[in-house]
């Protein structure tokens, strides 16, 4: 059950918080009455453990292809004012199959600036090895 809640949460985009709302725990002990729910924090520590799996998982993959990679980026601000650059790799893997890949989401401190955006990317890239799939 737990992994299916994490699912809806995320790809939902619904916040951690939802979980401790009485409305929802009352739904899910209509449904259940014995069902256990995790408290928000497990479920942030939860999302977080996939998002690192899946990290390790993606700088396997891009380490493997033969070619460089080209990327996109999408930044943009929150209703709560935080900042975020979206980080996709587009490259041809050993099948000769285009990919696209979301690589990484990072929260930036700071307002989108050239140098900003330019930091994220390059940490964004450190993160996975990638410096020598890249060409300038």
């Amino acid at each position: 059950m737990e992994k299916n809640l994490i699912r809806w949460i995320v790809i939902h985009q619904h916040p951690f918080t939802i979980v401790e709302e009485n409305y929802f725990i009352n739904f899910v002990h209509s449904l259940h009455p014995s069902a256990r729910i995790p408290t928000a924090n497990t479920v942030k520590n939860r999302i977080m453990d996939c998002y690192k799996e899946d990290k390790i998982k993606i700088k396997a993959l891009l380490k493997d292809i033969p070619g460089k990679v080209s990327f996109t980026m999408d930044c943009w601000t929150s209703p709560s004012a935080k900042s975020f650059l979206s980080l996709t790799a587009h490259f041809i893997d050993k099948n000769w199959k285009l990919k696209s890949i979301i690589i990484d989401f990072i929260q930036m401190n700071d307002s989108h600036t050239r140098n900003n955006i330019k930091d994220a990317f390059l940490l964004g890239i450190n993160e996975l090895s990638l410096e020598n799939k890249v060409t300038n």
